[in-house]
């Protein structure tokens, strides 16, 4: 019974959070493109087929770093507001805030490389325009899921605000651990130096990229909030993504420098992985 019980509660939690009614053929596709897209960019990131090169992982290129980080983070947030004023402009309160929560991500993320970062190196182009145009791709799905496949569920989600509280909640959590984190890795380095350090302070005892894990926790409240599929759908991309980047953060460090501290530390899920 006990046993039976918890399989309940479970699947209620799981349903609430994850699960919204009446899913047409359009969600099951968008699954199955999401399922590719996973495992695509897991073997290419953790295998380092054809990894994304940026950061430390990316020879010098020709494109200010500082422009080009601008540029990849404002170009799915045009492209979001630009597709929910194709859609109709919808002002329902969820739609108003969805689209307030999905822009002020990237306005944030715009902010971060405009007054926050230092770069050691400029971006190759190629970076510039594949990671733009994956975020815009995204945007694209998740404007269209949320105003349009949502239904009538837009005009009654505040019936359920203990839901939108906890999404919204867990959003800026997200968001704030990403911006703490994305500050120390700013400070690291002496002024005029571009020699890489091993981060420590905040939750970097604990796992090798904390900021990746902020910011999957701000889609993850976004997707709760929402409580649309696309957003959960690329939502998952994102986790697969991440957790194999750090996976190879994790395994530069321990190359390049001699008793890496982190050796045994998770490398984005604190104590899971």
């Amino acid at each position: 019974v006990s046993t039976q019980s918890t399989g309940v509660v479970l699947a209620n939690v799981l349903g609430w959070l994850w699960f919204p009614e009446n899913p047409d053929w359009q969600d099951f596709t968008l699954l199955s493109i999401c399922m590719v897209v996973c495992f695509s960019n897991y073997l290419n990131e953790y295998l380092q087929f054809y990894p994304l090169q940026y950061s430390k992982f990316a020879p010098e290129g020709g494109v200010p770093a500082r422009l080009g980080w601008f540029l990849i983070y404002f170009t799915p947030a045009v492209v979001y507001a630009a597709t929910w004023y194709k859609l109709g402009a919808p002002s329902s309160s969820y739609d108003l805030l969805v689209l307030g929560l999905y822009v002020a991500h990237f306005c944030k993320r715009c902010f971060e490389t405009t007054f926050v970062h230092k770069y050691s190196k400029d971006c190759l182009l190629v970076t510039v325009i594949e990671i733009a145009l994956f975020y815009s791709l995204g945007a694209i799905v998740t404007a269209y899921n949320c105003h349009v496949m949502t239904g009538d569920r837009r005009f009654n989600f505040l019936d359920d605000t203990v839901r939108v509280r906890v999404g919204i909640a867990i959003y800026c959590f997200g968001q704030l651990t990403n911006l703490y984190h994305h500050y120390i890795l700013a400070n690291l380095r002496s002024p005029g130096s571009f020699r890489y350090v091993v981060p420590t302070g905040g939750l970097f005892g604990l796992v090798v990229c904390p900021q990746y894990l902020g910011e999957l926790l701000s889609w993850l409240g976004f997707a709760i909030a929402s409580y649309a599929y696309g957003a959960y759908l690329c939502y998952v991309p994102m986790i697969v993504y991440l957790c194999a980047r750090a996976h190879h953060t994790h395994r530069w460090y321990s190359t390049k420098f001699d008793n890496y501290p982190g050796a045994d530390t998770r490398k984005v899920w604190p104590y899971l992985y």
